[in-house]
């Protein structure tokens, strides 16, 4: 993926706080942008422990997705229907082989309806102290086989342009949103989806 992030679909994930009413154990609200026409293609409330519980993905055009785990107690896949009720993506984490060997590098594997594998999400580091004791990998990749399909990297955000002390502050606290850049014109996934599973590759890789 050498050419430039605008010959890419682009999703950028944001991170928010509602002041309105909230759910019950409300933490935050995750927005799931079109980088490149900024409109808002998903949104999720996280309540509580987000893996062990069932939640809803409100879409574009205000339909709703519903992403749920497979059993309360230690869920090892997680289950996204669409608005039918169909399922539309299985991500499941592979705890067997990372069982087996501590430096098993997919993180995630994505099945389709019929728990056929379609991608996996990859540790691309092949250095074994840096996968030992290093805190992960800047860019993830997600896999078809041999095949790149998209990377899960860090996308700086946009700062307002601003001269003298106050630019050169805040250039230097400049922060980033995670993102997910496909390697086509078009996004590998529908954008629920791609909210869900940025939401539950942060919760499996969260060192805390």
């Amino acid at each position: 993926m050498t050419n430039t992030l605008a010959e890419h679909a682009v999703y950028r994930v944001r991170k928010l706080h509602r002041r309105d009413a909230k759910p019950k154990g409300y933490q935050h609200t995750l927005e799931l942008l079109d980088d490149r026409t900024e409109r808002i293609m998903a949104t999720c409330d996280v309540v509580g422990r987000f893996a062990f519980a069932t939640h809803d993905v409100i879409d574009d055009l205000g339909r709703t997705w519903r992403m749920q785990p497979n059993r309360k107690v230690m869920p090892s896949r997680w289950i996204v229907t669409d608005p039918e009720q169909a399922i539309a993506m299985q991500f499941d984490q592979k705890i067997a082989g990372k069982l087996i060997n501590p430096l098993y590098k997919c993180a995630m594997a994505f099945l389709n309806s019929d728990g056929e594998e379609v991608y996996r999400l990859i540790d691309p580091r092949t250095n074994i102290p840096d996968q030992i004791f290093g805190t992960g990998p800047d860019d993830w990749l997600i896999v078809d086989g041999d095949r790149l399909a998209a990377k899960l990297v860090r996308l700086p955000r946009k700062q307002a342009g601003a001269s003298g002390l106050r630019g050169v502050l805040r250039k230097l606290v400049a922060t980033s949103d995670p993102g997910i850049v496909s390697v086509g014109g078009d996004h590998l996934f529908p954008a629920p989806v791609a909210l869900c599973m940025m939401i539950i590759f942060a919760v499996l890789t969260d060192s805390s």
